[in-house]
């Protein structure tokens, strides 16, 4: 058995042996931009950590559906959840896999959250590329406010596409408003809304 196999071998066992979610949860996720960016997910988190999830991202001249899971593996204060998707996009037959990973953490009212990942494609005419969408970090305000930065990338093709800017976000009972202003090649003014159920 090849090393890449023993590697392979050993990450399944550490998601399968990692602790259970107390409840199952669905999540909502609806943002939005200035720039015409937007994006709708729909997540479900079951008891035993497997997760189920469905995305669409669209941006001008892209439109893109996302359908895979993986399981959340969490250790302390810090939660990853590796990710497989398979991709179909409206435009240039695309038709692909993406990887990726979701991290959380949390410690003394910083927040960290994450969303890294990395298409190939099976068919088409898009081409591969990596995106950070969002890289979160924030620290809570008073209980219901949190203020911090939001980050992130698209890179493709030798070029990339980086964004950094406040981020505003207010908590309530069923989840979470969040704004943003991001500078870069490309400025954008981004809200969102979260819901949990």
């Amino acid at each position: 058995m090849g090393q890449r196999a023993l590697a392979v071998g050993a990450a399944v066992l550490c998601v399968l042996a990692g602790p259970a979610s107390a409840i199952a949860q669905h999540v909502v996720e609806a943002r939005g931009a200035d720039t015409k960016y937007r994006y709708v997910d729909w997540n479900y988190t079951g008891k035993n950590a497997a997760v189920f999830d469905v995305f669409y991202v669209g941006v001008p001249g892209s439109n893109e559906l996302n359908v895979g899971g993986g399981y959340a593996v969490k250790a302390g204060r810090l939660v990853l959840t590796p990710l497989a998707y398979a991709v179909i996009g409206k435009e240039d037959g695309q038709r692909g896999v993406k990887i990726a990973v979701l991290a959380y953490f949390e410690k003394d009212g910083w927040k960290l959250l994450a969303f890294l990942g990395a298409y190939a494609r099976l068919a088409g005419a898009v081409r591969p590329y990596q995106v950070l969408d969002t890289l979160d970090v924030t620290k809570t305000l008073g209980g219901r406010w949190e203020a911090g930065l939001q980050s992130g990338f698209f890179h493709s093709g030798g070029t990339w596409s980086p964004q950094v800017g406040p981020l505003v976000k207010l908590n309530d009972r069923h989840g979470s408003w969040a704004a943003s202003y991001r500078f870069g090649p490309q400025r954008e003014f981004r809200a969102g809304r979260v819901v949990a159920f």
